[in-house]
């Protein structure tokens, strides 16, 4: 007897990864939020705007949307990344009425997310809003895959999940190689290192001791602000 079965599409194992999150040397709050979901092969980091609970809200939002959107999406990678953007149009509009009905003038969350294909991993996706950064690690260099939304010479944004009735948000595909590592953090990482100094701590060894070493040396420069970030393994 012959016969044709179902055949089970097998998923790639789960995708390595850490993560900090810290309020710093200098605030008492953290106003970060972070998505790690390796099984999914999504990632981000959110920084909030308008000041203790406001600004936490607002990245809690994001985190909370992308977690949602891209949980329920079909398991390929153009529908992760719409899922994506699905996400940040959501949180803009609830973050943004929120504030409106509030009488908050300034909150808002950026958004730097990471989206990688789910079946071969050889590609993936960054997609942001604001000036939270993601970053591909190779051979020990630091390719930014993001343009900062602000000012140039300024610190201020000039776009932000939830500071306007829309969003437009940015999107980077880039290929993904054996030993490759990608770097999402807040400006509370990239504002105190530069690119290659983030990459030299965040290269070498273990992800847990890169993430040691990566706190420490942002820590060392004094941490004044909010700082997060995840480093994920290929």
């Amino acid at each position: 007897m012959f016969g044709f079965g179902l055949r089970k599409k097998l998923e790639p194992p789960p995708l390595e990864a850490v993560f900090v999150s810290e309020a710093g040397l200098a605030r008492e709050d953290n106003q970060d939020n972070v998505l790690v979901a390796p099984h999914r092969g999504v990632f981000c980091v959110a920084d909030g705007m308008g000041g203790g609970a406001e600004g936490g809200k607002a990245s809690d939002v994001v985190c909370r949307e992308l977690k949602m959107t891209t949980h329920v999406a079909e398991s390929e990678f153009s529908s992760l990344v719409t899922a994506a953007q699905n996400a940040l149009v959501d949180a803009n509009y609830e973050i943004f009425t929120y504030a409106r009905e509030r009488g908050f003038a300034h909150m808002g969350s950026t958004a730097a997310i990471l989206v990688f294909d789910p079946v071969e991993r050889t590609r993936a996706a960054a997609i942001h809003v604001g000036d939270s950064r993601v970053y591909r690690i190779r051979r020990g260099l630091a390719e930014r895959l993001t343009r900062d939304h602000r000012v140039v010479g300024g610190n201020t944004l000039t776009r932000a999940v939830g500071g306007a009735p829309t969003v437009r948000c940015d999107i980077r595909e880039t290929d993904v190689r054996p030993g490759d590592r990608f770097v999402l953090c807040t400006d509370g990482v990239s504002g105190v290192l530069s690119d290659a100094r983030l990459a030299v701590f965040a290269s070498g060894g273990t992800l847990e001791r890169a993430a040691e070493r990566l706190a420490a040396e942002v820590v060392k420069a004094g941490a004044p602000d909010n700082y997060s970030f995840v480093i994920v393994q290929i």
